[in-house]
């Protein structure tokens, strides 16, 4: 298994609110992965995306095993996400400069060639299989919404002026809700991480055909966040790649 995580400030951007992790478990067969973008005044956004990432891994790590099975690791996902909630939201109601903080978290737990992949807030999950890009998570923000609804096109909401009003985030209020999905991956298949700042700036014909042609992970995540700046570079950009390798035997 490769992975590589790579993440800017952009063009525009004083400072970056993102953060992410990756963490290849060799001895587990286990790959754990995660994207924060934090939301807040001056430094509260790096502050919320920091701790969150940090209290999830940490969570994650104390109660991780070899080969579990799927409702063990949804709950031990679940429980992680609610921690790093739970921190965040302490900073945020204990200091007045940290208040209203959050962050988004898109993290991917993979054993095997199964991920288990959890979301909160607009960061997303893609797979790129071949030709194809499959987005694997759903965004909780007010465009999707409307998406939803059928009040908006997919296509318009790309350049709507509220795609980036999320309607769910770590450490906002006392709890959180946080989907969870499985996906199978196959072999030579590439599990993509992101902040909106690398989707919002870049197609996502233009994603594939930039992991596709690199010769390395780390490589097309170079491509992915200059192509990003090259088209403005408005927001922070982080990317985390995965690919899963074809079995020796």
């Amino acid at each position: 298994m490769m992975a590589y995580g790579s993440t800017h400030t952009g063009m525009v951007r004083a400072n970056n609110q993102d953060s992410f992790a990756v963490e290849v478990l060799e001895g587990m067969d286990t790959a754990l992965l995660a994207v924060c973008d934090g939301m807040g005044g001056a430094n509260a956004g790096n502050v919320a995306s920091r701790f969150a990432l940090d209290r999830f891994l940490l969570e994650i790590k104390q109660g991780i095993c070899p080969n579990m099975g799927q409702t063990e690791k949804e709950d031990l996902m679940r429980v992680a996400a609610q921690a790093a909630n739970g921190e965040v939201f302490e900073l945020s109601v204990g200091q007045p400069e940290y208040r209203g903080m959050g962050t988004t978290l898109v993290g991917a737990l993979i054993q095997g060639d199964t991920a288990e992949l959890l979301n909160v807030g607009d960061s997303r999950a893609y797979r790129i299989r071949g030709e194809q890009i499959e987005q694997l998570t759903e965004d909780h923000s007010y465009v999707q919404e409307m998406v939803r609804k059928g009040k908006l096109t997919p296509e318009q909401s790309r350049n709507h002026p509220h795609k980036n009003l999320i309607t769910r985030a770590i450490g906002v209020e006392e709890f959180v809700d946080s989907d969870l999905y499985q996906y199978t991956l196959a072999p030579e298949d590439v599990l993509l991480l992101c902040s909106d700042g690398l989707y919002g700036m870049v197609d996502e014909r233009t994603v594939v055909q930039i992991v596709r042609q690199a010769a390395t992970l780390e490589e097309a995540a170079d491509a992915l966040i200059n192509r990003a700046c090259q088209a403005g570079g408005v927001d922070n950009i982080t990317v985390v790649l995965y690919r899963r390798g074809v079995s020796a035997e």
